[in-house]
Parts: C-alpha cells; sequence; structure tokens
C-alpha cells in the first residue's frame, strides 16, 4: 500500500523560462499518428464518447482501460458547443466522471474514469516536481452526459411518481488523484473491480472538494519522485464512500439506501460528479516560483486544506516537505523577514476559527525554526476570518480563505 507524499499548494502565476514541461501532449492537441493496422477515430465537435478508442487513438501521448469511457471533447472552433464549457486553451480537453457510486448504477462497484498519460522523460529519484492542471465543472455537466449516455432521464410512473422521484444529480466532490509509476497500464484491466480487490492509493492527492464555481480552476501540487516514473494515472482511486461530496451527511445517507433497496436501474437517482480538464503539466521544482513570489509578490500562499486534516492543526507528514523548501528559502535569504498568517473560513465561531487559525500559524512556524530559520526572521499569528480573500457564501470562496500565508514584513 503507498501512501501519500506530498500537498496541494496555491502557487502564485506564473513559471521561471527554464522549466520544462515533461506531460506529453498535456493539452490533448496534438493527434496520434496514424498507425497501419490500428483502428483510429476522428473526435467529433461536441460529443462525448461511447468508448475508449477516442482517447487512446486521438490523444498523443495517453490512455485508458478499456472499460472507461473518458470524453475527449472537441471544441467546435466556428459555433462553439453551447452545453460545453470552452477549453482552458487550444480547442481540445477531458471529461472525467469522478464519482458514480454502485448504489446508483448498474455494476457492483463505483464508477470512475482515469486517465493515464506519458512524461517525455524519466523522473529524477531524490527530484521534487511541481504538478499542475486546469479543472472546470458545473451542474449541469453531469446530468447532460447521463442524458446522452442512457438516451432519456429516469422516470418513476404511477402512484409512486411525487414521493419517489428519479433522475441525475449532480455533485461535487474530491479525491483527484496522481499515481506515479514506471510502466504503462494493461488496457484490458478492469481497474475500478481491481481497487475492490487489490486497491492502490496515488501518490499525491486532492481530498477536499473541488467546486470551480463554473470557471476553469487551476491545482497545483508537489511530488518528491522516489523511483525514476515514466507515467501517471489520474482520477478518483477511492470509494465513493469516502469520497467527499457536497450533500448533507444524512441526505446522503438516505441516498445510498434508496438506490441500494431499488430493484429498477431507471428508478433510480443517478449522482455524478464529471469535470473537464486540461493543461496538465509536470516540472522539476527547484523552489524559484516559491522564491520569486516571496521576493517579488512579497507573499506566498499555501491552502489549509491541503497542509492540515479537516479541523486540526498538525501539518500533514508530506505536508513538511514543502514547508522545508521554505526554510530554505529563508536561510538563503537571512535579511528577509516574515510573518506566518494562518486564516480561516467564517464558518463556526469567532473564538474557534482565531485559535485554529493560531495553531495552524504556528505549525508552520516550529517547522521553519526546526529546519534552522532564525526566531528573529520569523514570527507567526493567527487572523481567524477577518482577513477573507473571497466570498464565504460560496465553497470556492471558502477555500481560498482557509490558507496560511507567509508574507513578507521587512
Amino acid at each position: 500500500m503507498l501512501r501519500y507524499l506530498l500537498l496541494l499548494l496555491c502557487f502564485p502565476a506564473g513559471n521561471t523560462l527554464l522549466s520544462q514541461n515533461l506531460v506529453v501532449n498535456g493539452g490533448f492537441e496534438r493527434q496520434t499518428p496514424k498507425q497501419a493496422g490500428v483502428l483510429q477515430t476522428e473526435p467529433k465537435p461536441c460529443q462525448f464518447a461511447g468508448n475508449a478508442l477516442g482517447l487512446n487513438s486521438c490523444a498523443m501521448g495517453w490512455r485508458t482501460f478499456d472499460s472507461h469511457t473518458p470524453d475527449l471533447i472537441l471544441w467546435d472552433t466556428l459555433s462553439g458547443c453551447p452545453s460545453f464549457p470552452k477549453p482552458h486553451a487550444g480547442n481540445r480537453m477531458v471529461g472525467l466522471i469522478m464519482y458514480h457510486p454502485f448504489q446508483d448504477g448498474q455494476f457492483a462497484f463505483d464508477y470512475h474514469e482515469l486517465i493515464q498519460g506519458t512524461l517525455a522523460k524519466a523522473m529524477v529519484k531524490g527530484k521534487t516536481y511541481r504538478i499542475t492542471f486546469w479543472t472546470c465543472t458545473n451542474d449541469s455537466l453531469g446530468v447532460l452526459h447521463l442524458t446522452r449516455v442512457f438516451g432519456r432521464q429516469p422516470v418513476v410512473e404511477g402512484k409512486d411518481k411525487r414521493t419517489n422521484p428519479a433522475g441525475y444529480k449532480s455533485v461535487y466532490c474530491g479525491n483527484f488523484g496522481f499515481y506515479f509509476s514506471e510502466a504503462r497500464i494493461t488496457a484490458r484491466e478492469e481497474f475500478m473491480q481491481s481497487q475492490v480487490d487489490f486497491p492502490v492509493q496515488p501518490q499525491v492527492n486532492v481530498e477536499e472538494i473541488v467546486d470551480t464555481g463554473g470557471e476553469w480552476r487551476k491545482i497545483t501540487l508537489s511530488f518528491k519522485a522516489d523511483k525514476p516514473y515514466k507515467y501517471f494515472l489520474f482520477g478518483n482511486f477511492f470509494s465513493d464512500a469516502i469520497t467527499k461530496i457536497n450533500m448533507d451527511p444524512e441526505e446522503r445517507r438516505q441516498f445510498d439506501e434508496r438506490n441500494q433497496q431499488l430493484n429498477s436501474f431507471w428508478q433510480k437517482i443517478k449522482r455524478i460528479a464529471y469535470y473537464c480538464f486540461d493543461d496538465f503539466s509536470i516540472e522539476e521544482d527547484t523552489g524559484t516560483t516559491m522564491e520569486e513570489a516571496l521576493l517579488k509578490e512579497k507573499k506566498y500562499t499555501f491552502e489549509s486544506a491541503f497542509l492540515f486534516d479537516t479541523g486540526k492543526s498538525d501539518l500533514k507528514p508530506e505536508a513538511e516537505k514543502t514547508v522545508t523548501l521554505l526554510a530554505d528559502i529563508l536561510r538563503k535569504n537571512p535579511t528577509l523577514k516574515v510573518e506566518i498568517g494562518g486564516h480561516t473560513d467564517s464558518v463556526g465561531d469567532d473564538a474557534s476559527n482565531d485559535l485554529l487559525s493560531e495553531r495552524r500559524a504556528q505549525a508552520v512556524y516550529n517547522i521553519l525554526i526546526t529546519n534552522g530559520v532564525l526566531p528573529e526572521q520569523v514570527s507567526w499569528k493567527g487572523y481567524g476570518a477577518r482577513k477573507s480573500v473571497a466570498s464565504n457564501n460560496t465553497e470556492t470562496g471558502r477555500q481560498k480563505n482557509r490558507r496560511v500565508e507567509c508574507r513578507v514584513v521587512e
């Protein structure tokens, strides 16, 4: 069983000129060259895929399992695709089902779609890499996907129509993971069944719910390679029973029980989390981006949810490695004095938020001191919810507000 190695960070925009994206065809724009005797298709604008062939034969460097149907979505450059978001860049993107529990469907296991990307050269053991990708979703994408796949909406007829409705329900979820490997996947494998029998865990995972608010959002992570990996598998590796979604726990339990008791596929309310993805990038991380942010922007921000477990103030073991990078930068720049500020959203009472933000700021401070930063170079303070950078009325805004900032004070 593999363990998590690193965390999600919120890096400032901009990359160094010397950085090189190792992901082959990270934006899905390049067509796989035609090969004699190999069946290939041509992607059609504004359509979902019905099989694995679209990705496997049309997106250079990418691969999926034969039983999965990730969507290689081609944007219509003339009339657009009214039901889809426009790709973050170029004319192509990929759509994946990240959550669809077995209780709602027709399988004995949860249905997720995973894709494998290829690196132009193998990672170097011991080096740290910065991983970025863009994602987008909204309330209609999942419903649209299932409607087109099944051809119609589920309907309950007769006297149960009002009290026992059927249909589709879009949700947002967490567990966006990367599993790095030295070999390509076996396309014939029934991966979700394998996850029940012999589960593997991603080395890097975004556990918290990702709500993009209908816009493209950049996710950045960091990973220290322990082997010369050449491939990565991306998707939701975890059971939907433990995957976080934007439903009340009691409502979620009722959905699970109701759907599991129903024998008719068409009587079930089918929940789905469907996301579009674009512009995957993996680059060697020398800490330059963090250092440039502190020297030029005078601030560097960590998202709290990926430094700490929910409601906790103990740094995750994998998070310490990235905080150590900050310690290296501060030792390199001894005249740079900074404050570590803890921030929360407005959920809960002020006293609890103040205490949590203080403890989290102090946890980061302690790691810096342990790694050789002088006490006179760094201070810490908890601000609770008093310095929000976004609205607390949406999950996207609250996620931005839950953060730890390293701010230059002199």
